[in-house]
């Protein structure tokens, strides 16, 4: 049987959201961060530390959604500047935003942001075609 070529085409969507250390509670998982639509497949994304979290000893963050609170990201580190890579799942949303939670590893951190990148495409979208 061959195979039948879809000659639909689109475009990743990117979204991006800063966030700092007074949005966040400790070992609360934040109110929707960013919103993705129905249908929706994370490619990839990426944490962008641009100001070091300063908890005593460690400062981890997780990209999830309500149901999996780490789809994205379980304990990335976020104590230096840099990129913190997601780890797309294949998980078709149904609408639901994504969270973040910040867990402290103690003392009283007074610095620390992040702009939290997503790239996605939405099944069944077409922007243009292709054949």
């Amino acid at each position: 049987m061959a195979i039948t070529k879809d000659f639909n085409r689109q475009d990743l969507t990117v979204a991006t959201v800063d966030i700092k250390l007074a949005d966040l509670t400790s070992g609360v998982a934040s109110n929707v961060a960013m919103d993705l639509p129905p249908n929706s497949v994370v490619d990839s994304g990426t944490l962008v530390v641009t100001e070091a979290f300063n908890s005593t000893l460690s400062d981890v963050i997780d990209v999830g959604d309500a149901t999996t609170g780490n789809r994205y990201l379980a304990g990335g580190n976020i104590q230096a500047t840099g990129l913190v890579a997601l780890v797309p799942t294949g998980f078709i949303g149904t609408g639901e935003g994504l969270v973040v939670k910040w867990t402290s590893g103690g003392g009283t951190p007074t610095t620390g942001k992040l702009r939290l990148v997503v790239k996605y495409y939405i099944l069944g979208r077409s922007e243009e075609t292709l054949g």
